[in-house]
């Protein structure tokens, strides 16, 4: 099983070009270019759950708020739910989180912060 820093250092280079252009990418893009054992159905537990985590801990904005549905272009309904401050209207906390992120000067490569232990 890859672990958790490799997955992050995997994903970096696509959640980092879609923040230089201001857009978010869908969980088969990220999936697919960021490549095994990764996959657009266990995205979400295999590496945004825990990438989240890892943001809120170092008080950084939440990268996985950049990971939408191809259909809705919106996060699936897992991201509300482990979003602690998603509060009664989930689709105004996304934008925000949303624009957090991508109005965020983030380095060229990965923070040291989200690298480390498993959450």
């Amino acid at each position: 099983m890859t672990d958790l820093d490799t997955l992050i250092r995997r994903a970096w280079p696509v959640l980092r070009e879609a923040i230089r252009m201001g857009r978010t990418v869908t969980y088969t893009e990220l999936a697919g270019r960021a490549g095994p054992p990764l996959n657009r159905r266990h995205l979400h537990r295999q590496l945004l759950i825990p990438l989240s985590a890892r943001c809120r801990r170092a008080g950084l904005p939440d990268l996985a708020s950049l990971v939408v549905r191809k259909d809705t272009g919106q996060p699936g309904g897992g991201w509300h739910a482990m979003d602690p401050a998603a509060g009664p209207d989930p689709d105004r906390a996304w934008a925000e989180a949303l624009e957090r992120c991508l109005a965020f000067e983030w380095p060229r490569e990965v923070p040291p912060a989200l690298l480390g232990e498993s959450p």
